[in-house]
């Protein structure tokens, strides 16, 4: 072969793919090197930031796990753990749990699972997902000098094994349904006033990765009393409905459901409302990924009819309404940090001046080491208030609340910043006073 005046016969051919073998080999070897050795501690423990919301026990999970050293920040860290967790329904939540190599681990990466059962108390919970951090660390630790401080221990049933592969699998009598009853009340009392609230419901909750149902009636009743010199006066108020859905999945990226809910309200001037809506969903990633991240556009068109407890600002005491709406919203958690917002638009068909619009944001960023902004914030054009009742408010019922005030936006929103600096590792648990 020749090319451009040089010429390479097949035994220097030979030699030179030799040559190339030794210094990819050489490479790969002081790769490994680097990998196994390039520590955050000079004393071979790995260094692990535990980047979760508030329902992860940190103080639980270091007390259980202390041969790595725990730090505060993902830029310190050998290995970045995310977690995240996904209801299903009454039946349980799926926790997901990422271990993210980073410098001599960068490129390390795996992902593990664990389940937790409605049924499963808080510590079981705990104990479980603990469990598999701790197994999905022997991994990045069997890289280091410590690693002849671990020991493995496992359930094993030889028996138990060869008649599970042996055997159909479990048939579930409930079908995946899962029920829960629900009900409480609170009393207080002073010299002057006195307060009674109660709550009632009911869960049918049935999710596999095909359907996912939901039925859930509820009741709720609440009284506050007031004692003045001259009178007394008494503000009861109650809302009562149900709300229920039933999902099925197309495929990866695309789903259909049917949306129905009623409502018995004071507060929104409601003697009873039945609303139907059917959907269809578009995710951009397949829904499996909804965990770390999601894109979603949903439509809903629907039909419902509403009676009025007193005649409303457009002189109606019931009325058939059809409605649209399109809502687009995005979801991430990932290393840098959290990201939550979209819109909604909605409107009647009877008149498109009755409408209301959301947007919303939620953002919180790890912008560098030891420095985070989270933003909040919500906004709403509201231009379809149709219950609101027709005449004016008495000043008993604007302060205590016992129906809802006519507006054309809501706004709310919050910024925080911190900073974090000194010792780069998280202070050990210390249950002491």
């Amino acid at each position: 072969m020749w090319k451009k005046g040089i010429q390479i016969t097949s035994a220097g051919l030979g030699m030179l793919m030799v040559m190339l073998s030794m210094i990819v080999t050489d490479r790969l070897m002081a790769n490994t090197v680097e990998q196994t050795t390039n520590f955050h501690n000079n004393n071979g423990r790995i260094s692990v930031f535990l980047d979760g919301p508030w329902w992860l026990d940190q103080d639980f999970i270091r007390q259980e796990i202390p041969i790595v050293t725990y730090v505060r920040d993902k830029e310190a860290a050998d290995v970045h753990i995310l977690m995240t967790r996904h209801g299903a329904g009454r039946a349980g939540t799926n926790y997901a749990i990422s271990f993210i190599g980073r410098r001599g681990f960068m490129g390390v990466d795996q992902d593990l699972t664990y389940w937790a059962a409605s049924s499963n108390s808080g510590d079981d919970t705990r104990r479980g997902y603990t469990n598999k951090i701790k197994i999905g660390l022997v991994k990045y630790i069997a890289a280091t000098p410590l690693v002849d401080r671990i020991m493995i221990d496992y359930d094993y049933d030889q028996e138990a094994i060869i008649r599970d592969n042996e055997i159909e699998p479990d048939v579930d009598p409930w079908n995946s349904w899962v029920f829960e009853l629900y009900g409480g009340g609170n009393y207080s009392r002073e010299e002057r006033q006195k307060s009674y609230s109660s709550r009632f419901g009911f869960y049918a909750d049935r999710v596999t990765t095909e359907w996912k149902i939901r039925f859930r009636p509820y009741f709720n009743f609440s009284e506050r009393t007031y004692y003045t010199d001259e009178d007394t006066i008494v503000s009861s108020s109650h809302r009562h409905g149900h709300q229920s859905y039933v999902i099925r999945s197309i495929n990866d990226h695309w789903s259909w459901g049917v949306f129905s809910s009623s409502l018995s309200s004071t507060f929104h001037n409601m003697r009873f409302e039945f609303e139907l809506m059917p959907a269809l969903e578009y995710s951009l990633f397949p829904y499996d990924e909804a965990t770390r991240r999601s894109v979603t556009l949903a439509y809903r068109m629907g039909y419902g009819y509403h009676n009025y407890e007193e005649m409303t600002i457009f002189e109606q005491d019931s009325e058939f309404l059809f409605s649209q709406s399109l809502e687009a919203s995005a979801r991430f958690q990932q290393t840098w940090g959290n990201f939550r917002a979209g819109v909604t638009g909605k409107h009647f068909f009877h008149d498109w001046s009755v409408n209301r619009a959301t947007f919303f944001a939620n953002v919180n960023l790890r912008l560098f080491q030891g420095f985070s902004l989270n933003v909040r914030t919500n906004y709403n054009m509201i231009n379809d208030l149709i219950s609101i009742p027709a005449g004016d408010m008495t000043v008993e019922e604007i302060l205590l609340e016992q129906s809802q005030q006519a507006t054309s936006y809501s706004f709310s929103g919050t910024v925080g910043l911190s900073y974090t600096f000194g010792s780069e590792f998280s202070a050990d648990f210390n249950p002491r006073l």
